[in-house]
């Protein structure tokens, strides 16, 4: 990756920045921050500000640019500027490091060296993981290989999705999936947990705030929708959100516009709206908990999740893939899991669907002695196998059936459609519909 520089201030940067140049960095120099336009230029491994009067007035728009070219700062100030509670805030919330002046252009190329050494690493392994997120969504069954159809055919299309399923099912992952595979990718993906925020600071959170708003506001804030711009926002648990703060977003995604806390001015907001719920929101409309307006902005299109116990088939599949993964997010040696450990987790409900899964592979990885996972070692030693199910043999025929039943209820009985989605000959799925004695209507 090539030393990139995105250097704002006045022409008193030029030494510095003749300096640099000799040092091979790709310098872009503006003197003001609406100058750039993120989509037209970088990606850049590092910013430089040299903090006047005029740009001190313009942190926030300082703090939003660096969240949407995913870069760090580095500030050239003086000392009396330091004492600023909104420069110490930006110091604090979106710079790498500061140089008080004078420049010591020595020491100030080690501190962007270094910094372009962390952008390119943390870079280098986003780009790594990104396609492994894809990977995450995994699953065999026709309702998860339809699901990663229907995300990328929506990927393309800007338009509102909500995403619905039980907690646990793994709703932020698909988000990420329609962002990555948006033309927004490059852009910012800005998470907010709707049932996690209290009354009182959602204004503060969503649509950000001016110094002196209210008290205990020493300095202005960028909102998480104003840094999603450009880029995908994810309201998640979008159910539980509060109904006095439901007018404010449906403002905004009716008119593409916020207004800040304490300041009058509209700012115009490009991004898109990805939500998710574990609520059955029309039930939540009849009850007068979700607007029935903001329902409808929401909802252009939906992705649901089934939970896993719809999707037994997968459950092998799926822990293999949680042994691998979180053996090597906790450093421990690869171990297996046991023929009476697997056969419980086929039989088991998984009410916490995925991320109970994960959580108990995780703890079986902790608690074996040896190179085998047993069913105590993850918790479900007090389950006990029905006699007439209690061999994988049996387990696997049930998740059979219900496969094959689903693609024929998904296909309204159409045969070979069934066939097709399940990956076999209709010759097979003859067979396996006398075999379970399924009723079938071409």
């Amino acid at each position: 990756m090539s030393k990139t520089l995105l250097a704002l201030g006045s022409d008193a940067l030029h030494p510095v920045l003749q300096d640099l140049h000799q040092q091979h960095w790709h310098i872009t120099h503006l003197h003001e921050v609406k100058q750039h336009k993120p989509r037209q230029t970088g990606p850049f491994s590092a910013g430089l500000v040299l903090l006047d009067n005029k740009l001190q007035r313009k942190l926030d728009m300082l703090q939003l640019l660096g969240s949407q070219l995913d870069m760090e700062w580095v500030l050239l100030t003086d000392r009396q500027q330091l004492e600023h509670p909104a420069v110490r805030s930006f110091i604090n919330d979106s710079c790498y490091d500061y140089h008080c002046l004078p420049v010591e252009s020595a020491r100030l190329a080690v501190t962007l060296g270094r910094l372009h050494g962390k952008t390119s690493l943390r870079r280098h392994l986003q780009q790594e993981e990104a396609p492994a997120e894809d990977k995450q969504l995994v699953g065999e069954h026709a309702c998860i290989r339809r699901l990663h159809q229907e995300i990328r055919r929506l990927a393309r299309v800007n338009v509102t999705v909500l995403i619905t399923g039980e907690s646990g099912c793994g709703k932020e992952l698909v988000a990420r999936l329609l962002h990555q595979h948006s033309d927004r990718a490059a852009g910012p993906f800005q998470a907010v947990n709707c049932g996690g925020l209290p009354v009182n600071l959602v204004q503060s959170e969503l649509f950000g705030h001016e110094r002196g708003a209210f008290t205990g506001a020493s300095s202005g804030r960028v909102g998480r929708i104003e840094a999603a711009h450009n880029g995908t926002l994810f309201l998640d648990e979008i159910g539980d959100m509060a109904i006095e703060a439901q007018v404010n977003l449906l403002r905004f995604l009716q008119e593409g516009t916020i207004d800040r806390l304490g300041d009058n001015r509209s700012r115009n907001i490009d991004t898109r709206v990805v939500s998710a719920t574990h609520v059955d929101l029309p039930t939540a409309i009849s009850s007068g908990r979700f607007r029935q307006d903001l329902y409808y902005r929401l909802c252009v299109c939906q992705l649901h999740l089934p939970p896993l116990r719809e999707r037994r088939s997968d459950i092998p599949l799926l822990a293999r893939h949680l042994l691998a993964q979180n053996a090597q997010r906790l450093a421990l040696p690869q171990k297996r899991l046991s023929y009476e450990a697997m056969a419980i987790m086929l039989q088991h409900d998984w009410p916490g669907n995925i991320r109970e899964m994960s959580n108990r592979i995780s703890q079986g990885l902790a608690m074996a002695s040896g190179k085998v996972i047993r069913p105590q070692d993850m918790g479900l030693g007090g389950i006990i196998l029905p006699a007439q199910q209690n061999s994988l043999d049996a387990i696997r025929e049930k998740a059979e059936r219900e496969a094959v039943e689903m693609a024929l209820e998904l296909h309204s009985q159409n045969s070979s459609k069934a066939a097709r989605e399940l990956g076999i000959s209709r010759a097979t799925l003859y067979r396996l519909v006398k075999k379970y004695g399924i009723g079938l209507g071409d």
